[in-house]
């Protein structure tokens, strides 16, 4: 689908619809026991998303109209039109009214918030009487040295206040064999300040594989389609990603599905349908010579069940999924174009909905998505992403270890597996701080970050803040069986540390597996600065263990 020429005609969600993850997922949402509705990790582009609180000026005065002098409208006023619209200070800002209540909003990049028609729309035609205000900055927290380890006692953070020189000196990482396969989303780009995250800040030397995400299925040509024409297209991000093949240091695929493009029964009527996975194979090819992409990934979660749901598909998924990587292979080998997936982590899921020994034969690599092990669809803490089963764990299926072992185990080659770790963490809210805090808590969907804007989900970058603001204890297994957690108040969180990272990297190079994947390149610290004193700390540390990165681990405290 060809871009649209106006904006205020494309669809209109909140960010936290958009993301994580996701993966997120912001992930993948490879969520192993949530109800599906519960992860919204990629659905249509947010042309008006959730703006973070803290960009808005909470105490300017409106402009004077002929009512004479008022006070702004802030985000939490009382409302009485359902889903109407109020302009804001600045151009790209207004409110809707949402349960009686005004909520912030912005406008992508590039538009203003037209007062005539209550669209986003270009500055031309918006003509908004604010043109050349901005939005207040977002505050950085200040880096400080605020431990983020301990024992299962735990240990505070707390932040010194001080500033860290950023190294922007750029390594180099070797041909070792080993994959790392990197995933780049298009919505990151609309986050403010720190957050905001286009194809120019992604570091070459790091990915073996960058992995677009996402295009989607069309519902009833059952062909390939894009996902967000203003960002993929206008915006030129789908040559600007595939471009970065001709350094000759990656291969640029273009990913299919994702979470919410995989909710109801069009990838199962596809695959199921002989005449419609043809129909689909012309126009991938097609596609992909267009945009000049080097493969193509797919994320249909999951065949047989369908987002995560076993009793929603049909038996044949599992084979009809077979014969249309089947039918891919056959076609995209000799064009020399790749063919990887990105797989659920799941016992139940795996057994349902995969052929192993056949996914390992036809796809160049098999991405297991080895996090979302746990999160606020449980209802209760837990860690996102267990290296090894913990001894406290709801599931002592749900860990890495489990995963990787039960995938091998099945016929999958080892040196096709790639081993997915996280670049963030879920978060909880806990209900009750006085019955305890560790795992296992009851608690529901933790506060939205302040950049991610997405209530459950924290990039890592926005856990290091968290972190060195004080007052949080962090709490590390001295087995190394889970990454960190961290709570303070109701406040909980669980992610991966570089510890971690590390120790994940060289179990891949233990198993002699074929590489690691993050979810995803937006959610480190791209920028560095707030967890480490260089860009991409869990991305650089992987490249370390298996790639042989050329730039040593710094020795800097943030």
């Amino acid at each position: 689908m060809e871009s649209t020429t106006e904006p205020a005609s494309q669809a209109t969600v909140t960010l936290e619809e958009k993301i994580t993850s996701d993966a997120t997922s912001m992930t993948h949402a490879t969520t192993m026991a949530k109800p599906m509705t519960e992860k919204p990790m990629m659905t249509e582009k947010p042309m008006m998303t959730e703006k973070p609180m803290t960009d808005k000026p909470m105490t300017t005065k409106q402009p004077a109209s002929s009512q004479g002098q008022k006070e702004l409208v802030m985000e939490g006023d009382s409302c009485s039109t359902e889903g109407a619209k109020t302009p804001g200070q600045t151009c790209d800002e207004y409110f809707t009214c949402v349960h009686s209540k005004l909520k912030a909003m912005y406008c992508p990049p590039g538009t203003h918030f037209n007062r005539a028609n209550g669209q986003c729309d270009w500055p031309d035609s918006a003509k908004c009487p604010n043109a050349g205000a901005t939005a207040a900055p977002a505050p950085t927290a200040a880096p400080g040295t605020g431990s983020t380890g301990g024992s299962t006692g735990g240990s505070t953070g707390g932040s010194t206040g001080g500033s860290t020189a950023v190294s922007t000196e750029l390594g180099t990482s070797q041909d070792t064999g080993y994959k790392v396969v990197c995933y780049f989303t298009n919505w990151a780009w609309y986050r403010r300040g720190k957050g905001k995250y286009v194809p120019s800040h992604i570091d070459v030397n790091l990915c073996t594989h960058i992995v677009y995400g996402f295009a989607t299925l069309h519902p009833s040509t059952y062909t390939i389609k894009t996902h967000d024409p203003w960002a993929d297209i206008d915006n030129e991000f789908y040559t600007k990603v595939s471009g970065l093949k001709k350094t000759g240091k990656a291969k640029v695929l273009i990913a299919l599905g994702g979470w919410n493009d995989s909710e109801g029964s069009k990838y199962s009527v596809l695959v199921n349908d002989p005449a419609k996975r043809k129909r689909f194979l012309e126009s991938v090819l097609a596609f992909i010579e267009k945009y000049d992409f080097d493969g193509l990934d797919l994320d249909w979660e999951y065949p047989k069940c369908w987002q995560v749901d076993c009793d929603k598909g049909p038996d044949s998924d599992k084979q009809a999924f077979t014969a249309w990587i089947r039918e891919l292979k056959t076609a995209f080998e000799p064009k020399g174009l790749l063919l990887s997936a990105a797989v659920s982590p799941s016992k139940k899921v795996i057994d349902a909905g995969y052929d192993v020994p056949m996914l390992s034969q036809y796809l160049d690599w098999i991405a297991v998505m080895c996090y979302d092990y746990h999160g606020h669809w449980d209802k209760q803490t837990g860690h996102v992403a267990p290296m090894y089963d913990h001894p406290e764990s709801s599931n002592h299926d749900f860990n890495a270890n489990f995963t990787m072992n039960y995938w091998m185990e099945h016929g999958a080659d080892p040196k096709k597996l790639i081993m997915g770790m996280p670049t963030y963490g879920q978060s909880f809210s806990v209900n009750d701080p006085s019955k305890g805090r560790g795992l296992n808590a009851k608690a529901g969907k933790g506060r939205a970050g302040q950049y991610t804007r997405a209530a459950g989900f924290l990039a890592s970058y926005e856990i290091c803040d968290k972190v060195q603001s004080g007052g949080f204890t962090v709490v590390k297994d001295p087995e190394n069986r889970i990454g960190p957690y961290a709570y303070k108040g109701q406040e909980w969180f669980s992610y991966d540390d570089s510890s971690m990272i590390k120790q994940k990297s060289e179990y891949i190079k233990k198993m002699g597996l074929g590489g690691g994947m993050i979810w995803a390149l937006d959610l480190d610290d791209f920028r560095g600065g707030t967890c480490s004193c260089e860009p991409y700390p869990l991305l650089r540390t992987i490249n370390r263990v298996l790639r042989g990165y050329s730039i040593p681990e710094p020795t800097c405290s943030v």
